[in-house]
């Protein structure tokens, strides 16, 4: 019986991999992965995008991880990919247990830098010990929250699980624990760490994202990242703000937003007619913006 189930768990695991067509693939994940996970709690999975990762199963999104070998934020990954150039510079705010992290050391093949802030204390351990399962040698990390001001914060996640939904605004579903973490801002933790101005900056803090942004205005006058903001209602109503805030923020330093559907990325006008949780903000000033987006493309329907 446990061979039949590690051999079965192998084909659905090549199939959920490697099977070109994705139609029917959600049918047979939901129907058969819960009889066919391993029985351990944590596994070392290596990922189609170039690195290894230790995967908690008793998480839904790296239980899928673990079976696809991807990140359910495909769209979002691939373009990662497809912009970050050897060199460059990305920051990763709000890492959890480091995926996107991984992503972009793995795409900039030990050039450039990385530089990864995560408040949680389990979620930092997690991100620390997938690193080491792997030769990158350009990530730095800090076990900070990111948002306008220096200072302490009550972080409320989940207990011994790195659940990617730890939040300074307020008890949600599964939160069961809090812990004290210290803040800082981007402006003023950059240059008293010596850290280089950023080419990307990716930013999911379960609704802190306005604040994060607030706290990196000389950042973005400065270095003119791309910027990938998870714009979740929910959460940004939790801290106080939303959409439209950070819209206009960015819309200050000349950027316009795109967002993913159905594998190409689309200008979004409005953002509150936008579902997808996650946007990319570029300025068609900057040519290396225009370049970078031009990659992708970027299709604007007007």
């Amino acid at each position: 019986m446990n061979w039949f189930s590690s051999r079965s768990r192998a084909i659905l695991r090549w199939y959920l991999r490697k099977f070109p067509l994705r139609d029917g693939k959600t049918f047979f994940y939901e129907r058969l992965s819960p009889g066919l996970t391993p029985p351990e709690r944590f596994v070392t999975a290596a990922l189609d995008a170039g690195f290894s990762m230790r995967l908690d199963l008793q998480d839904a999104v790296q239980r899928r991880m673990y079976y696809y070998g991807d990140y359910d934020e495909r769209y979002e990954s691939q373009m990662i990919r497809r912009v970050l150039d050897q060199g460059e510079i990305f920051w990763d705010i709000g890492a959890n247990i480091g995926y996107f992290t991984l992503l972009a050391a793995a795409a900039l093949q030990q050039s450039g830098r990385v530089i990864a802030f995560e408040p949680g204390q389990v979620a930092y351990t997690r991100l620390v010990d997938n690193i080491g399962l792997n030769p990158f040698r350009n990530i730095t990390t800090f076990n900070l929250a990111v948002t306008d001001q220096e200072g302490e914060a009550t972080l409320h996640l989940a207990a011994e699980t790195a659940d990617g939904c730890a939040s300074l605004y307020g008890a949600g579903p599964g939160v069961t624990a809090r812990e004290i973490c210290r803040t800082v801002s981007l402006d003023g933790f950059a240059p008293s760490h010596g850290l280089p101005g950023p080419d990307f900056i990716k930013i999911d803090v379960e609704g802190a994202e306005l604040f994060v942004l607030r706290g990196a205005r000389e950042m973005l006058a400065a270095s003119r990242p791309l910027v990938l903001v998870e714009l979740k209602a929910e959460t940004l109503a939790a801290s106080g703000t939303n959409k439209h805030e950070i819209q206009e923020l960015l819309a200050g330093y000349g950027y316009v937003s795109a967002f993913p559907y159905r594998r190409k990325w689309y200008r979004a006008r409005d953002v509150s007619q936008v579902k997808s949780r996650n946007l990319l903000w570029f300025d068609p000033g900057v040519q290396a913006h225009r370049e970078k987006a031009a990659r992708l493309p970027i299709i604007d329907l007007t």
